[in-house]
């Protein structure tokens, strides 16, 4: 028997799912009040597995998780609803774990969001919103994805899914990643390394890196510089990889013309952050991925693995030990 830490809210949905392993697993959920308790009666436990969603990362009780999961004397498995691990309570857990998987359910809504991003840039979304609100009969002019050059730099599954529905609307679609070779979510694959090369043709520019060592704060002053003057800005990987002072800098002397982050250095980004108001930049909470069908898919790689685990079988999306050294 081993103990399962889950947040209620996911629990919710996969119970009755769960219910066929009652002989092995015991339950322990975690509501947003930061309480526990064992909805199927409390029993003598071996071990410990957790399932890290996006109920309990963004829960009030976030804290009370992870010192819980801390807390257990062994720690089995964790299942992470994300794919990232760079945060420093994920790479704790990951150091703690026996067995540590991710998830990678979340890249069509990611996807699906960087399409928003798109066309509200290049359709004018803030100039329409305006004459609605002022009342204002006019035809504004507005341009076609189709044909526009996107650059996506880290091609993996949310870059590849990016790459999937933009193609879909005929756009010219540049991946940059390490690994050479071809891809059909792209029209070309170039290294990391004829990165600056790629800039200045771009209509947009695309981040979905993870943020490491080598990726922290490459989009600097000599990134933008280096952009079209009426091209577009997307970050969806996280904070970190954006020099923030020389976006703004940038933004101001109008190269790129304009930026939708998802993700900033600090989250939440402080009221007194000048990010806020930059009429240039069109800022959303890091909610690209929260929909129901991101839910729904992590729920299910999440049971799949249950079951291999239990049954002693490789897991989906295993994360080996040296990504958490």
């Amino acid at each position: 028997m081993r103990h399962l830490l889950i947040h209620a809210k996911s629990f919710a949905r996969v119970e009755d799912a769960l219910k066929k392993f009652s002989s092995q697993i015991s339950p322990l959920v975690l509501d947003d009040e930061g309480h526990l308790k064992h909805p199927w009666g409390e029993s003598e436990a071996s071990g410990a597995i957790a399932y890290g969603t996006q109920d309990a990362y963004f829960s009030p009780a976030v804290m009370t998780f992870f010192q819980t999961l801390m807390g257990f004397e062994r720690l089995d498995w964790f299942q992470s609803s994300a794919a990232g691990i760079e945060h420093p309570l994920i790479q704790a857990v990951g150091k703690k774990a026996d067995l540590f998987s991710g998830s990678h359910e979340q890249s069509d809504a990611i996807a699906e969001w960087v399409l928003w991003a798109g066309l509200d840039y290049f359709q004018d979304g803030a100039g329409r919103r305006q004459w609605q609100s002022d009342k204002v009969w006019g035809r504004l002019p507005f341009r076609e994805l189709s044909g526009s050059r996107w650059l996506v730099v880290g091609f993996g599954a949310i870059g590849q899914a990016c790459g999937r529905c933009l193609r879909a609307l005929g756009v010219d679609v540049t991946g940059v990643r390490r690994s050479a070779g071809s891809d059909p979510a792209a029209d070309r694959i170039i290294h990391p390394g004829n990165l600056a090369d790629a800039l200045p043709d771009a209509d947009a520019v695309l981040l979905c890196l993870p943020l490491t060592d080598a990726t922290e704060s490459m989009a600097d002053e000599a990134f933008f510089a280096a952009m079209k003057p009426d091209s577009l800005f997307i970050n969806v990987g996280r904070g970190g990889l954006v020099d923030e002072a020389a976006l703004l800098s940038a933004l101001d002397k109008g190269v790129p013309a304009g930026a939708y982050l998802d993700v900033v250095r600090e989250e939440p980004l402080p009221p007194e952050s000048v990010i806020w108001s930059h009429p240039k930049i069109t800022l959303t909470p890091h909610i690209s991925a929260l929909t129901e069908g991101s839910k729904v898919r992590t729920d299910v790689v999440f049971l799949e693995n249950i079951e291999a685990f239990l049954d002693q079988k490789p897991l989906r999306n295993p994360v080996g030990p040296d990504a958490f050294v």
